[in-house]
């Protein structure tokens, strides 16, 4: 995957059109700040690099942004069609094989339990407050340290699937992490 991140000049647009959406949604914009990137959610009228649009706010997309990264489970309304519009799919593994079948290898996944995703967790543990894991992402192996109830293990890999999509390296994912801790 190339870092397409710093090349387009017109903002684009994540939809999280998934359970949890709010939440993704305020984590993907932290991780994209901590980044220096500027960030604005449910909102179209800012000047900034990406709009993160929660799935439930229904506002038209306007021509200038760039429909880039859709986040998706199996309750989202979104009909094929609509996910087709975008760049990059993104969706826990369970999901895109029951939604695409065979085409599902165009989806970038994520699982905690399915290491045939594209971003997987590895080994979780789970001691003295902190949970631990291995997280594999674009062929790479990173361990994860999260404080227990800060995130869980699906909000990271969905997150770090997402952020991946948009051409941002996982070292930069996985630095806001350490950082946070």
């Amino acid at each position: 995957m190339t870092n397409r991140i710093k090349t387009v000049q017109n903002p684009r647009l994540i939809l999280l059109a998934c359970e949890n959406s709010a939440r993704l949604a305020d984590i993907i914009s932290d991780i994209l700040n901590y980044c220096s990137y500027n960030t604005c959610i449910d909102d179209f009228s800012q000047n900034t690099d990406f709009i993160i649009e929660n799935g439930s706010c229904k506002q038209e997309c306007p021509e200038n942004v760039i429909e880039d990264t859709v986040l998706f489970d199996d309750k989202s309304e979104l009909t094929k069609e609509a996910l087709s519009s975008f760049r990059e799919r993104v969706a826990k593994y369970e999901d895109a094989m029951e939604m695409f079948g065979e085409e599902s290898d165009k989806v970038i996944t994520f699982s905690s339990e399915n290491y045939g995703a594209d971003v997987a967790c590895r080994n979780y543990s789970k001691n003295s407050g902190t949970a631990s894991f291995g997280l594999v992402g674009n062929g790479i192996l990173s361990r994860v340290n999260i404080i227990d109830g800060k995130y869980t293990v699906d909000e990271i890999l969905a997150c770090t699937g997402v952020l991946l999509a948009t051409g941002m390296p996982l070292a930069s994912i996985l630095g806001f992490f350490d950082y946070e801790e």
